[in-house]
């Protein structure tokens, strides 16, 4: 699958061997190959868009037109993606088809449509169901549409699963509450965790990803009014920062920069504090 050159070298008759997973990012699109046979991803690379400022569905049309391979019929194709809303809901409560009318509802579609600022999106669920809970998510809908019709086989998940898995599992082994603090281009994702739970969920954006200390400053208000709004304490209760590696040099470093400062912010008020980077791709 890889050539003398280091390169992906893969036919289309290969193609129903092999799974492909890939986390579009606002710099590129991560990706990574595996072969069914081995559970192990055989090359993993990532592809930034050829337009800069577009909308994400266009570029990622763009790459797949550059790069034909991402279209071929794949054993089973995984997209992760990062949600632009998503909220915590009952089962029991949950409509299949109406996943929806819990997004949004204070949202001025036809005012945002005026000003230029409404992205047509679409709703997309994954259960929880050992907790009886479901996560409903949303994302742009030129985007899934396009890679629905160019994979039969995709599965859509939010991109910090993988990640909720392993810390649902050291939640378990631990007492008190755990919340993660996950760092992305456009926000952050805080989950609130109790014996191996998901108790809370709850997206923040970043205004601007310019400098680590706002960054860190931005982040620790938010964590903060999270950790008054449920009672924390900073003694029996901890703090798990994890950053995006995936995307544009650029990016990657001032999330790595931001993570750690706000480590160290964090450190003055709460006993635990861990700090460690993600690669969504790496933890299939």
């Amino acid at each position: 699958m890889i050539d003398h050159t280091g390169h992906l070298s893969l036919t289309i008759e290969e193609a129903p061997a092999h799974s492909l997973s890939i986390r579009p990012t606002s710099g590129g699109l991560a990706f990574s190959i595996t072969v069914c046979a081995e559970q192990e991803a055989s090359f993993t690379s990532f592809l930034p868009y050829a337009s800069v400022g577009t909308p994400i569905g266009q570029q990622i049309e763009e790459l797949y037109y550059q790069n034909e391979w991402l279209a071929f019929p794949y054993a089973t194709t995984t997209l992760y993606y990062e949600p632009h809303e998503a909220v915590l809901v009952p089962e029991e409560l949950l409509t299949p088809g109406q996943e929806g009318l819990w997004l949004s509802p204070g949202r001025d579609h036809a005012t945002e449509r005026l000003a230029g600022l409404d992205t047509p999106r679409v709703a997309l669920s994954v259960g929880l169901l050992e907790e009886g809970k479901s996560l409903v998510l949303s994302w742009d809908q030129r985007a899934y549409s396009f890679l629905r019709r160019r994979h039969s086989t995709l599965e859509p998940l939010p991109y910090f699963i993988p990640l909720l898995v392993q810390r649902r599992a050291d939640s378990q082994k631990a007492r008190g509450h755990e919340l993660v603090l996950v760092l992305r281009e456009e926000g952050v994702d805080c989950l609130l965790l109790l014996g191996g739970e998901l108790i809370a969920f709850n997206s923040y954006p970043i205004v601007r990803l310019l400098d680590a200390e706002q960054v860190a400053g931005e982040v620790m208000f938010y964590a903060s009014t999270l950790w008054r709004h449920f009672g924390l304490s900073s003694a029996s209760d901890r703090i798990h920062i994890v950053h995006s590696e995936e995307g544009t040099e650029a990016t990657v470093a001032i999330l790595r920069a931001s993570a750690q400062r706000l480590r160290d912010i964090l450190a003055r008020y709460v006993t635990t504090v861990g700090v460690e980077p993600y690669r969504v791709l790496a933890l299939r």
